[in-house]
Formats: C-alpha cells, structure tokens, sequence
C-alpha cells in the first residue's frame, strides 16, 4: 500500500508540473499567433495551403483566408491544451482511471481531427487563386496536416484503451 501510495502522489506531482507546463504553452500559442498577424514571416507574403501568395496577389479574400487559417489553427492548439489541461487537473486529485479523464482524451482527439478540415477549407476557400499560381501546386500536398491527422488517431485509440482500462476496473471492484 506505501508503494501505490508512492506511485500516486508522483503522479499527482508530475501532473502538476505539466499544468503549469501546459498553461505556459498555450500563453506562447497565443502570443505566436498574435505575433504571426501582426509581422507575417516571410515579410509581404501570405501562405494558404502551402502556396505563398506576394504583393498583389494578396487580395482582400486572400488576406481573410490567410487571417482564418492563422485564428483557427491557434484555436485548435489552445483546445487541446486545455483538454490536457483538464485531463492533468484530473490525475493531479488522483482520478486516474475516470469516465471523464476518457471524455478529455477523445476531446483532444476530435479537436485535432479538425485540423484537416481547417485546411480544406481554406484550400477550397482560395482555390481559383491556388490554381492561377502554377508554379506552386507540388506545395499543396505536404502542407497538409496529417501529423494532426495521425495524433487524432493516437489519442482516440488512447481513449478506448483507458476506456477499457476503466470499465475492466470498475468490473473487479463490482467483483470484490
């Protein structure tokens, strides 16, 4: 018992410390994104869908689009932060095995689902721009976000296997 007692104040302890971690991150997000609007990098260019777009290619439609992909990729960041968030809160008062440490892991899964279609999207919304810049297509395919893609993937399996874990616990305590 001294040793789970042990193991679970460690836990708590580690969860703590990525808390602060976490809400640290999403501070950078925030600013990254305010940063990224306010000095576009490179200077004097806007980037859909992997395609740069410079001096007058950069209409008004681009300029929302591109305004768009920037606001609601850091709104996509700051939801997974805060599900994580939420999910260390959650150990950090020794919940472990929860239905609602399940709901925060699917949560994040489903947010970074999201990023695909964020960039769809915007691909669609600037399609006849994207096509008069022909030079630029081969960008097209590697912007898309299929790291996000596959980390939806791992955090929704995640969540079934702590479902699992979970359902298997309160099975043997039903059991005892």
């Amino acid at each position: 018992m001294a040793t789970t007692a042990n193991r679970s104040k460690a836990i708590e302890r580690a969860s703590r410390a990525l808390i602060v971690f976490f809400i640290f991150m999403s501070v950078i997000s925030v600013l990254g994104m305010l940063n990224r609007i306010t000095v576009p990098f490179p200077p004097g260019t806007r980037t859909l869908a992997g395609v740069v777009f410079q001096g007058a290619a950069i209409t008004g439609k681009i300029q929302i689009l591109w305004l768009m992909q920037v606001v609601l990729g850091a709104a996509l960041s700051l939801k997974v932060l805060y599900h994580l968030i939420r999910l260390l809160v959650l150990y950090s008062k020794g919940k472990v095995f929860t239905a609602q440490n399940v709901a925060q892991i699917r949560r994040a899964g489903l947010t970074y689902a999201c990023a695909p279609a964020v960039w769809l999207i915007v691909l669609i919304g600037a399609w006849s721009e994207i096509a008069a810049a022909q030079d630029q297509w081969v960008n097209i395919m590697p912007s898309f976000p299929g790291g996000a893609l596959i980390g939806s993937c791992i955090l929704l399996f995640a969540s079934r296997i702590m479902n699992e874990g979970r359902e298997l616990r309160d099975e043997q305590d039903l059991v005892v």
